[in-house]
């Protein structure tokens, strides 16, 4: 009886892990990326989180800290510690709010700006390789798929519409979750 007690154990495990699968493919997946833009990167001089961050000012333009720690999912004191990196080596420039000093401003420096894209240059391909295998009529069902992933995991609508446009769809939104 044992035995068949510890195999009815096992596959109620089973079934209770699998929706957990899902979550570790992914999380993979963005590790093997990483994994591979790290070396891409450092040809170019940029660390993956440098590259995140230019990614993200380049997109949204002038931000505040809270903005870029959030679209990067990183928190303030790791994003810290990289702003002044990238402050030192002229390729951000950051600002205090005149209103509220609180608020820290960023944005790409020309250098940044030039850096940029030569890190473009240098991640455009994999990406490519890799955006080839999706077949075109299929992005829509694996972006709808994820928004309803996001929209469980985060319950911030206005959150989820941001990150799938990967820009601030309106200037007055709180930061997203995380920031």
């Amino acid at each position: 009886m044992t035995g068949r007690r510890e195999a009815q154990g096992r596959v109620g495990l089973e079934e209770r892990l699998a929706p957990g699968q899902l979550f570790f493919l992914l999380h993979h997946l963005v590790r093997q990326r990483e994994t591979a833009l790290v070396g891409v990167l450092a040809g170019v001089g940029l660390s993956l989180m440098q590259w995140q961050v230019m990614s993200t000012l380049n997109r949204l333009g002038r931000a505040t800290m809270g903005d870029v720690a959030a679209f990067c999912a990183t928190d303030r004191t790791t994003l810290t510690r990289t702003i002044d990196k990238m402050v030192d080596a002229g390729l951000i420039q950051r600002e205090r709010d005149r209103a509220d000093r609180r608020q820290v401003h960023l944005d790409l420096t020309d250098l940044g700006r030039e850096r940029f894209l030569r890190g473009l240059d240098a991640v455009e391909p994999f990406n490519r390789r890799v955006g080839r295998l999706i077949n075109p009529e299929e992005l829509p069902v694996m972006e709808g798929m994820i928004r309803r992933v996001l929209d469980s995991v985060l319950e911030d609508p206005a959150w989820v519409d941001d990150l799938m446009a990967f820009r601030r769809l309106k200037a007055d939104k709180p930061t997203g979750a995380g920031a």
